[in-house]
C-alpha cells in the first residue's frame, strides 16, 4: 500500500505539472517576455482560480492547485493559507501569475480565511476560505438512510451530489442529495434513492468543489430487490422479499422465523479474496438481546459465525471483516450465507427484517 501511496503522489504531481503546462501556454502573455519583476510595490490579488478549470473562486480544495493572478507577484517570497505556509515553484511564478498548491495539514474550520502573499515589496491578504472532506459515517433514523460528510469549512455549501458512472463509458449517474443540516465541521444529507456506489460531492457558492472516497457496496446482494444471481431459500419459517413495513429504502426482508430457523443466500462462487467485509442492516422487533448468526459456506466448521444484535424498533448497521469469520486461513470462494435465528428465548417466533446486504 505504501508503494501504491508514493506511485500515485508522483502520478497527481506528473498530472498537476502536464496541467500548469497547459495553463501557461494559455497564459503565454503573461509569460512571454516577463520582465525583471518590479520589487518597488507591494503585490496585488485580483483572482484566484482552479487550475483545471480556471474559473475564480473564493474557497479551495486542501491538495489541490489554483492560479493567481494579480500585479507585483514576481519577487514572491511566502505563500500562507490561515497562516499556514505553502510551498510554491518559483518557475511557476511572473509578475503577473503565480501557482501554488494548498498543504493539506492546512487548518479550515475556526480560522480567518486568509490567503497572504509575501514579496520584496510588501505583502497582501485575499479573503479565501479552505475546503475538504475527510471522512463520511452512515445512519438510518425512521427508515430514512443519512450521510453525515465531516471536514470542513462547510459554511457555505450550495449543494450535495451522488457521482457514478462515467461519460466515457455512457452510465454517468448524478443524483442531488436533500440538506439535512449545515455546520462548518460536518453536512448531513439524505441518500438519494438508488444509490449503491458512488463518490459525493460537495459543491459551496465559493466555487470549491470537494469529493470523498467511494461511499456505498462493492457488490450488493439485497438492495430493495436481489441481486439477480442470487438466490434464496429457507428452513422454519416464510420469508417476503419486498416488504414495506420497515426498510430503508423501498422494500426489505422481512423474516418470520421458527427458533434456531435460518433464511439462506446462495450464489454462484465468489472469490474469497474479492472482498474486505460483508456489511448488512437488521431490524428487529423482539425483545433486547434478540440475536441472528451470520453464518458463511453452509456454516462451515472451519469458520467463526458472527452474532448481530437484533435492537427493537431500529436498524442495526453492521461491518464485519471477512477475516473475522475465517482467523485461521480463508477458504478461496464464498457459496452460502445464512441468518439464523440464534436468541435462544425459546420463543415459537422470530420476526426480523434485512436490508443493504452486500461486500465492501
Amino acid at each position: 500500500m505504501k508503494t501504491m501511496h508514493i506511485n500515485l503522489q508522483k502520478a497527481r504531481w506528473f498530472m498537476v505539472m502536464i496541467i500548469a503546462a497547459l495553463q501557461l501556454t494559455s497564459c503565454e502573455n503573461d509569460f512571454k517576455d516577463a520582465p525583471t519583476p518590479d520589487a518597488s510595490k507591494p503585490p496585488v490579488i485580483t483572482s484566484v482560480s482552479e487550475v483545471t478549470e480556471d474559473v475564480a473562486v473564493t474557497q479551495g480544495v486542501l491538495e489541490g492547485t489554483y492560479i493567481i493572478r494579480g500585479n507585483y507577484l514576481g519577487s514572491l517570497l511566502k505563500v500562507y493559507f490561515n497562516g499556514y505556509q505553502s510551498g510554491f515553484n518559483p518557475a511557476l511564478v511572473t509578475d503577473n501569475v503565480a501557482f501554488v498548491t494548498i498543504p493539506e495539514q492546512a487548518p479550515y474550520v475556526n480560522q480567518p480565511n486568509i490567503l497572504r502573499l509575501e514579496t520584496l515589496g510588501g505583502s497582501v491578504e485575499y479573503d479565501f476560505s479552505l475546503l475538504t472532506i475527510t471522512d463520511f459515517t452512515e445512519e438510518t433514523v425512521d427508515g430514512v438512510k443519512l450521510v453525515h460528510l465531516m471536514g470542513g469549512d462547510f459554511t457555505d455549501t450550495d449543494t450535495v451530489t451522488f457521482v457514478s458512472g462515467s461519460e466515457e463509458n455512457g452510465n454517468l449517474v448524478e443524483l442531488e442529495a436533500e440538506i439535512v443540516s449545515i455546520t462548518p465541521e460536518v453536512v448531513t444529507v439524505k441518500v438519494p434513492d438508488g444509490v449503491e456506489q458512488a463518490y459525493i460531492y460537495l459543491a459551496t457558492t465559493r466555487g470549491a468543489v470537494a469529493r470523498s472516497d467511494s461511499y456505498g457496496f462493492s457488490y450488493s446482494i439485497y438492495i430493495d430487490d436481489l441481486h439477480p444471481d442470487w438466490t434464496v431459500g429457507e428452513w422454519g419459517g416464510t420469508h417476503d422479499l419486498y416488504s414495506t413495513e420497515h426498510a430503508i429504502g423501498q422494500y426489505s426482508i422481512k423474516c418470520i422465523r421458527e427458533a434456531w430457523s435460518g433464511f439462506t443466500f446462495w450464489v454462484p462462487n465468489i472469490p474469497f479474496n474479492q472482498f474486505d467485509a460483508i456489511t448488512v442492516s437488521v431490524y428487529g422487533t423482539g425483545a433486547p438481546g434478540d440475536t441472528v448468526t451470520l453464518a458463511i459456506n453452509d456454516f462451515d466448521g472451519a469458520a467463526t459465525h458472527q452474532p448481530i444484535q437484533l435492537i427493537p424498533g431500529e436498524w442495526n448497521k453492521v461491518v464485519i471483516p471477512l477475516s473475522d469469520f475465517y482467523p485461521n486461513g480463508a477458504p478461496s470462494t464464498i457459496f452460502r450465507l445464512d441468518f439464523q435465528e440464534s436468541s435462544n428465548t425459546g420463543l415459537a417466533e422470530y420476526i426480523f427484517y434485512i436490508d443493504d446486504f452486500g461486500f465492501l
